[in-house]
């Protein structure tokens, strides 16, 4: 019987290991495949390893398209990140109707996956370029037409990067995201706004 209960306890602990692993790979390292929680409870403690190895995904740009630049005097440069989800499309809306003849430069982001078959990342980013031009068509005239990025990695590290890369002064996203595995959860919009040296806005202040 001890020998029964103790088998039993390695087995509980090799799996709590394992899964508790793969969960902060999946959920802080950008790798959103849930096969990684198979791996993990498969492997258990051996998973540690591979998981610091891989550490958080790169940041890769995956489509700019940029927008002929116009003059429009000193105003804000302003990234949007883009989900859609509604508090992303409330985060848009805010800029849109708060910030209209002030903003001189506009970014629309939105972050995928790097857990992806080649059939999977070319649909997803089909899936991401039809969710940006939608959003684009549907700004106002009183916006400048905006850059568009598609950024695989870490929602996080991928918005900061972006954020950088354009020197923007504001960075808006939604603080809820569209389902649980999609890029801009609200966990990510917490963090986002703990880390982010610059003003960050979220779209529950845009609803008040």
């Amino acid at each position: 019987m001890a020998d029964w209960w103790f088998a039993a306890l390695v087995v509980v602990l090799w799996l709590a290991v394992g899964l508790g692993c793969a969960a902060v790979f999946v959920t802080r390292g950008g790798h959103r495949n849930l096969l990684w929680y198979l791996v993990g409870g498969l492997l258990g403690p051996l998973f540690v390893p591979i998981a610091v190895e891989r550490g958080k995904a790169r940041t890769r740009q995956l489509d700019v398209r940029s927008q002929p630049a116009v003059p429009t005097g000193r105003g804000l440069r302003v990234l949007v990140g883009v989900d859609g989800s509604t508090h992303s499309d409330r985060a848009l809306h805010a800029v849109a109707r708060t910030l209209a003849g002030s903003v001189s430069e506009l970014v629309l982001a939105t972050v995928t996956s790097v857990d992806l078959t080649e059939d999977e990342s070319r649909e997803e980013h089909a899936q991401a370029r039809r969710l940006l031009d939608e959003r684009v068509t549907a700004l106002p005239r009183a916006l400048p037409r905006p850059t568009t990025l598609i950024v695989a990695g870490h929602p996080v590290d991928a918005l900061l990067t972006v954020a950088d890369d354009h020197d923007v002064d504001l960075l808006v996203v939604g603080r809820h995201g569209h389902g649980v595995s999609d890029r801009l959860l609200g966990s990510v919009a917490q963090e986002l706004a703990h880390r982010s040296p610059r003003a960050v806005l979220l779209s529950s202040l845009a609803d008040r």
